[in-house]
Protein backbone atom coordinates (compact mmCIF):
# COMPACT_ATOMS: atom_id res chain seq x y z
CA UNK A 1 0.00 0.00 0.00
CA UNK A 2 1.32 3.21 -0.53
CA UNK A 3 1.63 5.34 2.53
CA UNK A 4 0.61 8.62 2.09
CA UNK A 5 2.20 11.69 4.55
CA UNK A 6 0.90 14.91 5.57
CA UNK A 7 2.61 17.93 5.31
CA UNK A 8 2.89 18.52 9.17
CA UNK A 9 4.25 15.08 9.22
CA UNK A 10 6.66 15.85 6.73
CA UNK A 11 7.27 19.37 8.56
CA UNK A 12 8.27 17.74 12.21
CA UNK A 13 9.83 15.12 10.36
CA UNK A 14 12.25 17.45 8.73
CA UNK A 15 12.89 19.18 12.09
CA UNK A 16 13.83 16.13 14.24
CA UNK A 17 16.54 15.38 11.48
CA UNK A 18 17.47 19.13 11.47
CA UNK A 19 16.74 20.91 14.63
CA UNK A 20 19.71 21.35 16.99
CA UNK A 21 17.60 21.63 20.09
CA UNK A 22 13.76 21.11 20.95
CA UNK A 23 13.46 25.21 21.30
CA UNK A 24 14.35 25.49 17.81
CA UNK A 25 11.28 23.31 16.75
CA UNK A 26 9.33 24.99 19.52
CA UNK A 27 10.06 28.17 17.87
CA UNK A 28 9.15 27.12 14.26
CA UNK A 29 6.19 25.57 15.37
CA UNK A 30 5.23 29.19 16.80
CA UNK A 31 6.42 31.09 13.54
CA UNK A 32 4.17 28.76 11.80
CA UNK A 33 0.98 28.31 13.88
CA UNK A 34 1.40 31.09 16.14
CA UNK A 35 2.99 34.26 15.06
CA UNK A 36 1.21 34.30 11.51
CA UNK A 37 -2.11 35.28 9.92
CA UNK A 38 -1.55 38.68 12.02
CA UNK A 39 -1.66 36.89 15.34
CA UNK A 40 1.41 36.75 18.16
CA UNK A 41 4.21 38.69 15.85
CA UNK A 42 6.40 41.66 17.18
CA UNK A 43 3.36 44.00 14.85
CA UNK A 44 0.25 42.17 16.18
CA UNK A 45 0.88 41.44 19.88
CA UNK A 46 -2.44 39.46 20.15
CA UNK A 47 -3.02 39.23 23.97
CA UNK A 48 -0.22 41.47 24.39
CA UNK A 49 2.29 38.37 23.47
CA UNK A 50 5.07 38.37 20.68
CA UNK A 51 5.60 34.68 19.85
CA UNK A 52 8.03 36.07 16.56
CA UNK A 53 10.67 38.11 18.47
CA UNK A 54 12.77 40.64 17.42
CA UNK A 55 16.62 41.06 16.52
CA UNK A 56 18.97 40.81 13.87
CA UNK A 57 19.53 36.89 13.49
CA UNK A 58 17.03 33.83 14.40
CA UNK A 59 19.17 33.82 17.62
CA UNK A 60 18.30 36.70 19.04
CA UNK A 61 14.86 36.46 18.18
CA UNK A 62 14.16 32.85 19.96
CA UNK A 63 15.86 34.79 22.85
CA UNK A 64 13.76 37.47 22.36
CA UNK A 65 10.58 34.89 22.67
CA UNK A 66 12.05 32.72 25.60
CA UNK A 67 12.27 36.10 27.67
CA UNK A 68 9.06 37.10 26.74
CA UNK A 69 7.41 33.56 27.80
CA UNK A 70 9.89 32.12 30.43
CA UNK A 71 8.08 32.52 33.85
CA UNK A 72 6.12 35.36 32.44
CA UNK A 73 2.97 36.34 34.28
CA UNK A 74 -0.19 36.09 31.95
CA UNK A 75 -2.03 38.69 30.60
CA UNK A 76 -4.78 37.23 31.49
CA UNK A 77 -6.22 37.87 35.09
CA UNK A 78 -7.82 33.63 35.79
CA UNK A 79 -4.72 32.54 34.70
CA UNK A 80 -2.65 35.26 36.56
CA UNK A 81 -4.73 33.94 39.47
CA UNK A 82 -4.04 30.59 39.22
CA UNK A 83 -0.25 31.45 39.47
CA UNK A 84 -0.07 30.12 36.24
CA UNK A 85 3.15 31.69 34.26
CA UNK A 86 2.81 32.09 30.06
CA UNK A 87 5.49 28.98 30.29
CA UNK A 88 5.98 27.15 34.15
CA UNK A 89 9.53 25.75 33.73
CA UNK A 90 8.89 21.80 34.31
CA UNK A 91 5.39 21.94 34.80
CA UNK A 92 2.99 21.98 31.61
CA UNK A 93 -0.23 21.67 33.15
CA UNK A 94 0.54 25.57 35.05
CA UNK A 95 1.57 26.74 31.70
CA UNK A 96 -1.13 29.32 30.59
CA UNK A 97 0.61 28.65 26.61
CA UNK A 98 0.49 24.68 26.86
CA UNK A 99 -3.25 24.75 28.65
CA UNK A 100 -4.26 27.21 25.22
CA UNK A 101 -2.88 24.80 22.88
CA UNK A 102 -3.61 21.59 24.62
CA UNK A 103 -7.77 21.84 23.19
CA UNK A 104 -8.17 17.97 24.15
CA UNK A 105 -5.17 16.82 23.98
CA UNK A 106 -4.58 16.66 28.05
CA UNK A 107 -7.00 16.80 30.10
CA UNK A 108 -5.31 18.77 33.14
CA UNK A 109 -5.88 22.13 34.03
CA UNK A 110 -8.57 22.66 31.33
CA UNK A 111 -9.42 26.14 30.40
CA UNK A 112 -12.34 28.43 32.07
CA UNK A 113 -14.46 30.82 29.91
CA UNK A 114 -12.81 33.54 31.02
CA UNK A 115 -9.57 32.30 29.88
CA UNK A 116 -10.76 32.81 26.03
CA UNK A 117 -10.69 30.25 23.26
CA UNK A 118 -8.02 27.54 22.61
CA UNK A 119 -5.46 28.64 20.01
CA UNK A 120 -4.29 29.03 17.98
CA UNK A 121 -8.11 30.47 15.88
CA UNK A 122 -7.20 29.03 12.11
CA UNK A 123 -6.10 25.29 12.80
CA UNK A 124 -5.20 22.89 15.12
CA UNK A 125 -1.90 22.22 16.18
CA UNK A 126 -0.79 17.92 15.49
CA UNK A 127 -0.45 16.29 18.68
CA UNK A 128 3.10 15.63 17.67
CA UNK A 129 3.66 19.17 17.79
CA UNK A 130 1.36 19.78 20.86
CA UNK A 131 4.18 16.94 22.55
CA UNK A 132 6.74 18.88 21.23
CA UNK A 133 5.55 21.76 23.40
CA UNK A 134 4.81 19.47 26.62
CA UNK A 135 7.91 17.68 26.23
CA UNK A 136 10.01 20.66 26.14
CA UNK A 137 8.16 22.61 29.16
CA UNK A 138 8.51 19.08 31.27
CA UNK A 139 12.76 19.61 30.54
CA UNK A 140 12.81 22.71 31.80
CA UNK A 141 12.02 24.89 28.71
CA UNK A 142 15.35 25.70 28.26
CA UNK A 143 16.43 28.03 25.64
CA UNK A 144 19.30 25.87 24.36
CA UNK A 145 19.96 21.64 24.46
CA UNK A 146 18.28 19.80 26.42
CA UNK A 147 16.98 15.86 27.07
CA UNK A 148 14.59 15.70 24.73
CA UNK A 149 14.86 12.58 22.38
CA UNK A 150 12.69 13.85 19.18
CA UNK A 151 13.15 10.45 17.55
CA UNK A 152 11.11 8.39 20.05
CA UNK A 153 8.22 11.14 20.46
CA UNK A 154 7.85 11.18 16.49
CA UNK A 155 7.56 7.20 16.64
CA UNK A 156 5.22 7.14 19.26
CA UNK A 157 2.84 9.62 17.24
CA UNK A 158 3.19 7.74 14.52
CA UNK A 159 3.32 4.18 15.02
CA UNK A 160 2.76 3.78 18.99
CA UNK A 161 3.65 2.37 21.99
CA UNK A 162 3.02 1.70 25.35
CA UNK A 163 0.62 3.96 27.32
CA UNK A 164 1.68 3.39 30.81
CA UNK A 165 -1.35 5.48 32.61
CA UNK A 166 -4.76 4.23 30.67
CA UNK A 167 -7.39 5.86 33.17
CA UNK A 168 -6.29 9.47 34.79
CA UNK A 169 -7.62 9.62 38.17
CA UNK A 170 -9.73 12.73 38.62
CA UNK A 171 -8.19 15.67 40.63
CA UNK A 172 -9.70 16.45 44.24
CA UNK A 173 -11.66 19.41 44.53
CA UNK A 174 -9.90 22.98 44.72
CA UNK A 175 -10.94 23.21 48.05
CA UNK A 176 -9.66 19.66 48.97
CA UNK A 177 -6.09 19.64 47.38
CA UNK A 178 -4.71 19.62 44.41
CA UNK A 179 -3.13 17.24 41.84
CA UNK A 180 0.35 16.79 39.93
CA UNK A 181 0.88 15.43 36.97
CA UNK A 182 4.74 14.36 36.35
CA UNK A 183 5.63 13.72 32.74
CA UNK A 184 4.89 12.16 30.16
CA UNK A 185 8.79 11.02 29.22
CA UNK A 186 9.57 8.86 26.34
CA UNK A 187 12.19 6.04 26.79
CA UNK A 188 12.62 3.50 24.30
CA UNK A 189 12.33 -1.03 24.43
CA UNK A 190 14.57 -2.29 26.95
CA UNK A 191 15.62 1.02 28.92
CA UNK A 192 15.22 2.37 32.08
CA UNK A 193 15.41 5.48 33.52
CA UNK A 194 15.21 7.37 36.73
CA UNK A 195 14.17 11.09 36.72
CA UNK A 196 13.46 14.14 39.65
CA UNK A 197 11.73 17.00 38.91
CA UNK A 198 11.32 20.20 41.31
CA UNK A 199 7.53 21.05 42.07
CA UNK A 200 6.80 24.52 43.99
CA UNK A 201 3.66 24.06 45.64
CA UNK A 202 3.23 28.03 45.81
CA UNK A 203 1.63 27.54 49.56
CA UNK A 204 1.05 30.76 50.72
CA UNK A 205 0.74 29.16 54.51
CA UNK A 206 1.17 26.18 56.26
CA UNK A 207 -0.90 23.36 55.33
CA UNK A 208 -1.61 19.99 56.42
CA UNK A 209 -1.35 16.76 54.38
CA UNK A 210 -4.09 14.17 55.29
CA UNK A 211 -4.03 11.79 52.25
CA UNK A 212 -1.74 11.26 49.19
CA UNK A 213 -3.17 8.76 46.08
CA UNK A 214 -0.90 8.08 43.59
CA UNK A 215 -1.67 6.19 39.86
CA UNK A 216 1.18 5.37 37.67
CA UNK A 217 1.94 2.35 35.37
CA UNK A 218 2.75 -1.17 36.29
CA UNK A 219 5.98 -0.66 34.25
CA UNK A 220 7.28 1.99 36.81
CA UNK A 221 9.68 0.44 39.69
CA UNK A 222 8.84 3.23 42.12
CA UNK A 223 7.35 6.76 42.90
CA UNK A 224 9.07 8.67 45.70
CA UNK A 225 7.98 12.27 47.14
CA UNK A 226 10.82 14.13 48.76
CA UNK A 227 10.15 17.56 51.04
CA UNK A 228 12.93 20.22 50.46
CA UNK A 229 13.65 21.72 54.26
CA UNK A 230 15.04 24.15 56.42
CA UNK A 231 16.76 21.43 58.70
CA UNK A 232 19.66 20.77 55.94
CA UNK A 233 20.81 24.64 56.95
CA UNK A 234 20.91 27.60 54.19
CA UNK A 235 20.49 25.21 51.01
CA UNK A 236 18.02 26.87 48.69
CA UNK A 237 15.67 24.78 46.15
CA UNK A 238 16.26 27.91 43.99
CA UNK A 239 19.63 26.71 43.13
CA UNK A 240 18.27 23.32 41.65
CA UNK A 241 17.14 23.34 37.86
CA UNK A 242 13.51 23.63 36.59
CA UNK A 243 12.51 20.21 34.81
CA UNK A 244 13.78 16.60 34.71
CA UNK A 245 17.18 15.82 36.18
CA UNK A 246 19.14 12.70 36.33
CA UNK A 247 21.08 13.83 39.19
CA UNK A 248 19.52 11.50 41.65
CA UNK A 249 20.86 13.72 44.76
CA UNK A 250 19.81 13.89 48.56
CA UNK A 251 21.25 17.30 49.23
CA UNK A 252 18.51 19.56 51.13
CA UNK A 253 15.83 16.93 51.28
CA UNK A 254 13.99 15.16 53.88
CA UNK A 255 11.52 11.97 53.15
CA UNK A 256 8.08 12.11 52.36
CA UNK A 257 6.20 8.69 51.06
CA UNK A 258 7.27 5.85 48.83
CA UNK A 259 5.05 3.87 46.23
CA UNK A 260 6.18 0.97 44.43
CA UNK A 261 2.91 0.71 42.72
CA UNK A 262 -0.78 2.59 42.41
CA UNK A 263 -1.81 3.10 45.94
CA UNK A 264 -3.56 5.36 48.44
CA UNK A 265 -2.20 6.68 51.92
CA UNK A 266 -4.64 8.55 54.25
CA UNK A 267 -3.23 9.05 57.58
CA UNK A 268 -5.85 8.58 61.12
CA UNK A 269 -8.05 10.95 61.79
CA UNK A 270 -6.22 13.50 64.03
CA UNK A 271 -2.87 13.44 62.44
CA UNK A 272 -1.07 14.86 58.76
CA UNK A 273 1.54 15.64 57.23
CA UNK A 274 2.76 19.31 57.65
CA UNK A 275 3.77 21.56 54.64
CA UNK A 276 5.14 25.07 55.33
CA UNK A 277 4.85 28.13 53.28
CA UNK A 278 6.58 28.03 49.75
CA UNK A 279 7.42 23.98 50.30
CA UNK A 280 8.72 22.93 47.49
CA UNK A 281 8.72 19.23 46.06
CA UNK A 282 11.24 16.75 44.37
CA UNK A 283 9.88 14.01 42.57
CA UNK A 284 11.25 11.02 41.81
CA UNK A 285 10.16 8.43 39.15
CA UNK A 286 11.55 5.54 37.93
CA UNK A 287 10.27 3.44 35.06
CA UNK A 288 11.70 0.09 33.29
CA UNK A 289 10.93 -0.70 29.59
CA UNK A 290 10.18 -4.47 29.89
CA UNK A 291 8.71 -4.50 26.46
CA UNK A 292 11.50 -5.12 23.77
CA UNK A 293 9.50 -3.63 20.84
CA UNK A 294 7.88 -0.82 22.12
CA UNK A 295 7.92 3.02 23.22
CA UNK A 296 7.02 3.42 26.61
CA UNK A 297 4.82 7.07 27.76
CA UNK A 298 5.93 7.13 31.53
CA UNK A 299 3.56 9.14 33.67
CA UNK A 300 2.91 9.67 37.37
CA UNK A 301 -0.29 11.42 39.19
CA UNK A 302 -0.40 12.38 42.46
CA UNK A 303 -2.90 13.45 44.34
CA UNK A 304 -2.51 15.75 47.55
CA UNK A 305 -5.80 15.97 49.89
CA UNK A 306 -5.23 19.09 52.54
CA UNK A 307 -6.49 20.84 55.18
CA UNK A 308 -6.16 24.11 57.50
CA UNK A 309 -3.49 24.10 59.93
CA UNK A 310 -4.28 23.18 63.07
CA UNK A 311 -7.16 20.84 62.50
CA UNK A 312 -4.68 17.57 63.24
CA UNK A 313 -3.44 17.26 66.82
CA UNK A 314 -0.75 15.53 65.99
CA UNK A 315 1.96 16.00 63.01
CA UNK A 316 2.83 12.81 60.90
CA UNK A 317 6.57 12.05 60.26
CA UNK A 318 8.51 10.34 57.90
CA UNK A 319 11.77 8.42 58.05
CA UNK A 320 13.83 6.30 54.92
CA UNK A 321 16.87 4.15 56.52
CA UNK A 322 19.13 2.68 54.46
CA UNK A 323 21.89 0.39 54.82
CA UNK A 324 24.31 0.83 52.17
CA UNK A 325 26.99 -1.31 53.08
CA UNK A 326 25.49 -4.71 51.18
CA UNK A 327 28.09 -6.45 49.06
CA UNK A 328 26.41 -9.41 47.50
CA UNK A 329 28.42 -11.82 45.66
CA UNK A 330 27.29 -13.85 42.25
CA UNK A 331 28.02 -17.19 43.67
CA UNK A 332 24.67 -18.59 44.06
CA UNK A 333 24.55 -18.20 47.57
CA UNK A 334 22.08 -16.70 50.14
CA UNK A 335 22.98 -13.45 52.10
CA UNK A 336 21.92 -11.97 54.82
CA UNK A 337 22.78 -8.48 56.36
CA UNK A 338 21.45 -7.41 59.69
CA UNK A 339 21.77 -3.31 60.68
CA UNK A 340 20.61 -2.05 63.78
CA UNK A 341 19.29 1.74 63.55
CA UNK A 342 19.04 3.67 67.05
CA UNK A 343 19.47 6.83 68.54
CA UNK A 344 21.22 7.43 71.67
CA UNK A 345 18.03 9.40 72.89
CA UNK A 346 15.30 7.94 75.90
CA UNK A 347 12.40 9.33 73.42
CA UNK A 348 9.44 7.36 72.53
CA UNK A 349 7.80 7.69 68.84
CA UNK A 350 4.92 6.03 67.74
CA UNK A 351 4.88 3.87 64.71
CA UNK A 352 2.10 4.39 62.65
CA UNK A 353 3.08 2.49 59.15
CA UNK A 354 6.39 0.70 57.70
CA UNK A 355 7.34 -0.64 54.24
CA UNK A 356 10.59 -2.21 53.11
CA UNK A 357 12.29 -2.23 49.96
CA UNK A 358 15.13 -4.11 47.85
CA UNK A 359 15.64 -4.74 43.97
CA UNK A 360 15.76 -7.81 42.36
CA UNK A 361 17.65 -10.48 44.22
CA UNK A 362 16.01 -9.68 47.55
CA UNK A 363 14.23 -12.66 48.73
CA UNK A 364 13.00 -11.58 52.43
CA UNK A 365 13.32 -8.61 54.44
CA UNK A 366 12.23 -8.84 58.38
CA UNK A 367 11.92 -5.58 60.96
CA UNK A 368 12.34 -6.04 64.58
CA UNK A 369 12.66 -4.17 67.60
CA UNK A 370 16.06 -3.75 69.26
CA UNK A 371 16.74 -4.49 72.88
CA UNK A 372 18.77 -2.10 74.74
CA UNK A 373 21.54 -4.75 74.97
CA UNK A 374 21.21 -4.71 71.03
CA UNK A 375 20.08 -7.83 70.67
CA UNK A 376 16.65 -8.73 68.83
CA UNK A 377 13.37 -8.20 70.01
CA UNK A 378 9.78 -8.55 68.65
CA UNK A 379 9.88 -9.16 65.14
CA UNK A 380 6.80 -6.77 63.51
CA UNK A 381 7.19 -6.46 59.85
CA UNK A 382 7.82 -9.36 57.70
CA UNK A 383 8.42 -8.40 53.92
CA UNK A 384 6.78 -11.90 52.58
CA UNK A 385 3.77 -12.13 54.25
CA UNK A 386 0.42 -9.69 53.47
CA UNK A 387 -0.01 -7.20 54.90
CA UNK A 388 3.74 -7.49 56.26
CA UNK A 389 2.25 -9.05 59.19
CA UNK A 390 4.63 -11.66 60.45
CA UNK A 391 3.03 -15.33 61.13
CA UNK A 392 1.86 -16.12 57.96
CA UNK A 393 2.16 -19.80 56.95
CA UNK A 394 3.44 -19.67 53.84
CA UNK A 395 5.83 -16.47 52.76
CA UNK A 396 5.52 -15.00 49.11
CA UNK A 397 8.58 -12.69 48.81
CA UNK A 398 7.28 -9.76 45.98
CA UNK A 399 10.07 -7.53 45.45
CA UNK A 400 7.83 -5.11 43.28
CA UNK A 401 5.00 -4.80 45.47
CA UNK A 402 6.26 -5.07 49.35
CA UNK A 403 3.47 -4.34 51.77
CA UNK A 404 2.81 -1.79 54.26
CA UNK A 405 1.79 -2.63 57.47
CA UNK A 406 -0.17 -0.60 59.54
CA UNK A 407 -0.42 -0.67 63.40
CA UNK A 408 -3.43 -0.10 65.15
CA UNK A 409 -3.06 1.12 67.72
CA UNK A 410 0.25 2.86 67.02
CA UNK A 411 3.34 0.62 67.98
CA UNK A 412 6.01 2.48 70.60
CA UNK A 413 9.21 2.32 69.97
CA UNK A 414 12.31 3.97 72.64
CA UNK A 415 14.84 5.31 69.79
CA UNK A 416 17.49 4.65 72.72
CA UNK A 417 16.48 0.60 71.62
CA UNK A 418 15.59 1.52 68.05
CA UNK A 419 15.26 -1.56 65.70
CA UNK A 420 17.17 -3.96 63.85
CA UNK A 421 16.56 -4.58 59.71
CA UNK A 422 17.38 -8.06 58.39
CA UNK A 423 17.15 -8.24 54.38
CA UNK A 424 18.41 -11.74 52.47
CA UNK A 425 19.65 -11.24 48.92
CA UNK A 426 20.28 -14.31 46.28
CA UNK A 427 22.51 -12.94 43.53
CA UNK A 428 22.27 -15.53 40.20
CA UNK A 429 23.27 -12.82 37.89
CA UNK A 430 26.14 -12.28 35.83
CA UNK A 431 28.32 -10.20 38.00
CA UNK A 432 28.55 -8.69 41.87
CA UNK A 433 26.24 -6.01 43.02
CA UNK A 434 26.58 -3.46 45.80
CA UNK A 435 24.38 -0.87 46.89
CA UNK A 436 22.82 1.30 43.91
CA UNK A 437 20.02 3.00 42.30
CA UNK A 438 19.12 1.27 39.19
CA UNK A 439 17.41 -1.98 38.87
CA UNK A 440 20.82 -4.00 38.48
CA UNK A 441 22.49 -2.76 41.82
CA UNK A 442 20.50 -3.40 45.16
CA UNK A 443 19.12 -1.66 48.03
CA UNK A 444 18.04 -2.50 51.38
CA UNK A 445 16.23 -0.13 53.45
CA UNK A 446 12.77 0.59 55.38
CA UNK A 447 10.82 3.38 56.11
CA UNK A 448 8.61 4.31 59.14
CA UNK A 449 5.48 7.05 59.43
CA UNK A 450 5.00 7.92 62.95
CA UNK A 451 4.32 10.46 65.52
CA UNK A 452 5.59 11.99 68.92
CA UNK A 453 2.62 11.52 70.51
CA UNK A 454 -1.24 9.86 70.11
CA UNK A 455 -3.28 12.20 72.06
CA UNK A 456 -6.09 13.88 69.68
CA UNK A 457 -5.56 10.38 66.88
CA UNK A 458 -8.97 7.93 66.11
CA UNK A 459 -7.83 4.51 64.65
CA UNK A 460 -9.99 3.49 61.93
CA UNK A 461 -12.15 1.07 62.66
CA UNK A 462 -12.65 -2.20 60.60
CA UNK A 463 -15.54 -1.97 58.64
CA UNK A 464 -14.68 -4.90 56.22
CA UNK A 465 -15.62 -7.84 57.78
CA UNK A 466 -13.39 -10.05 56.55
CA UNK A 467 -10.45 -11.38 58.64
CA UNK A 468 -7.23 -13.60 57.04
CA UNK A 469 -7.33 -17.42 58.03
CA UNK A 470 -5.13 -18.67 55.47
CA UNK A 471 -4.75 -22.57 54.78
CA UNK A 472 -1.94 -23.99 53.54
CA UNK A 473 -4.24 -27.04 51.72
CA UNK A 474 -5.28 -24.57 49.10
CA UNK A 475 -4.49 -24.97 45.87
CA UNK A 476 -5.29 -22.29 43.01
CA UNK A 477 -3.70 -22.38 39.73
CA UNK A 478 -3.99 -20.17 36.31
CA UNK A 479 -3.24 -21.38 32.85
CA UNK A 480 -2.08 -20.30 31.04
CA UNK A 481 -0.11 -17.66 33.29
CA UNK A 482 0.93 -15.08 32.40
CA UNK A 483 -2.36 -14.93 31.77
CA UNK A 484 -3.88 -13.89 27.64
CA UNK A 485 -7.15 -13.08 26.84
CA UNK A 486 -8.54 -16.25 28.30
CA UNK A 487 -7.74 -18.48 31.41
CA UNK A 488 -8.53 -21.39 33.49
CA UNK A 489 -8.51 -20.99 37.28
CA UNK A 490 -8.72 -24.12 39.26
CA UNK A 491 -9.21 -24.26 42.87
CA UNK A 492 -9.05 -27.22 44.96
CA UNK A 493 -7.93 -27.98 48.92
CA UNK A 494 -10.37 -25.70 50.44
CA UNK A 495 -13.98 -26.85 52.60
CA UNK A 496 -17.27 -27.36 49.56
CA UNK A 497 -19.80 -24.61 50.18
CA UNK A 498 -20.14 -20.98 48.82
CA UNK A 499 -16.63 -19.35 47.92
CA UNK A 500 -15.93 -15.92 46.62
CA UNK A 501 -13.08 -15.30 44.38
CA UNK A 502 -12.02 -11.72 44.44
CA UNK A 503 -9.56 -10.22 41.94
CA UNK A 504 -7.88 -6.73 42.88
CA UNK A 505 -5.73 -4.18 40.22
CA UNK A 506 -2.60 -2.93 41.64
CA UNK A 507 -3.87 -0.42 43.29
CA UNK A 508 -6.18 -2.42 45.61
CA UNK A 509 -9.29 -1.74 43.81
CA UNK A 510 -11.69 -4.97 43.19
CA UNK A 511 -12.06 -5.48 39.08
CA UNK A 512 -14.20 -8.50 39.09
CA UNK A 513 -15.76 -11.12 41.52
CA UNK A 514 -16.98 -14.38 40.79
CA UNK A 515 -19.33 -16.28 43.36
CA UNK A 516 -19.30 -20.11 43.13
CA UNK A 517 -20.60 -23.29 44.92
CA UNK A 518 -17.11 -25.37 45.55
CA UNK A 519 -17.30 -29.24 45.26
CA UNK A 520 -14.21 -30.67 45.88
CA UNK A 521 -12.29 -28.99 42.94
CA UNK A 522 -13.91 -26.00 40.69
CA UNK A 523 -12.45 -24.75 37.67
CA UNK A 524 -13.56 -21.53 37.01
CA UNK A 525 -13.33 -19.29 33.26
CA UNK A 526 -10.80 -15.96 33.80
CA UNK A 527 -11.67 -13.36 30.62
CA UNK A 528 -9.31 -9.98 30.60
CA UNK A 529 -10.47 -7.97 28.02
CA UNK A 530 -11.39 -5.17 30.48
CA UNK A 531 -7.97 -6.11 32.04
CA UNK A 532 -4.85 -3.77 31.86
CA UNK A 533 -1.06 -5.74 31.21
CA UNK A 534 -0.02 -6.09 34.94
CA UNK A 535 -0.01 -7.67 37.60
CA UNK A 536 -2.95 -8.74 39.81
CA UNK A 537 -3.94 -10.33 43.46
CA UNK A 538 -6.55 -12.40 43.66
CA UNK A 539 -8.08 -13.78 47.12
CA UNK A 540 -10.70 -16.47 47.79
CA UNK A 541 -13.06 -15.78 50.82
CA UNK A 542 -15.54 -18.40 52.70
CA UNK A 543 -17.51 -16.95 55.60
CA UNK A 544 -16.12 -13.81 55.14
CA UNK A 545 -12.43 -14.88 55.87
CA UNK A 546 -9.82 -15.33 53.11
CA UNK A 547 -8.18 -18.46 53.24
CA UNK A 548 -6.19 -18.34 50.13
CA UNK A 549 -4.36 -15.14 48.33
CA UNK A 550 -1.48 -14.79 45.94
CA UNK A 551 -1.09 -12.70 42.28
CA UNK A 552 -0.91 -13.46 38.72
CA UNK A 553 0.07 -11.67 35.61
CA UNK A 554 -2.47 -10.23 32.78
CA UNK A 555 -0.10 -10.05 29.31
CA UNK A 556 -2.41 -9.87 26.43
Amino acid sequence: MKKIYSLAFLVATFFILSAQTTYDEVYSIFQTSCASSNCHNSIDLAGSLDLEGVGATLAEKQTSVHNNIYKATPNNLTASDKNNYVVYPGDPYRSFLFRKISNGFSDDNPLEASEGAHMPGIGNLSDYEKEVIRQWIVYGAKNGADDVDLSLVNEFYTNGGIESITAVPAPPAASEGFQIHLGPFFIPAGAEVEFLTKYETQFDETREITKFVTEMGSYSHHFIVYKYSDDFGNFDPATVPYGLRDDVDFDGKSFVITEQYSNTIETPQGSAFKWDAGTVLDLNSHYINYSTTQILKCEVYLNVYTQDEGIAAQEMFAQLIPNTDIPIPNNGQEVTFEYPFNIPSNFNIYVWGSVAHTHRYGTDFNLYKRNLDGSRGEQFYDGGCANGTPGCAVENFDYQHLPFRFFEPFMPINLQSGAIAEASFLNDGPVSVDWGLTSSDEMMLFIIFFTTDTTGIEMYNDTTGIRNDLQESALVQFYPNPVGEKATIDIAGIENGPSTLNIYDATGKICKTINFEHQNKTSLPLETQLMNNGMYFYQILQNQSAIKQGKFVVNK
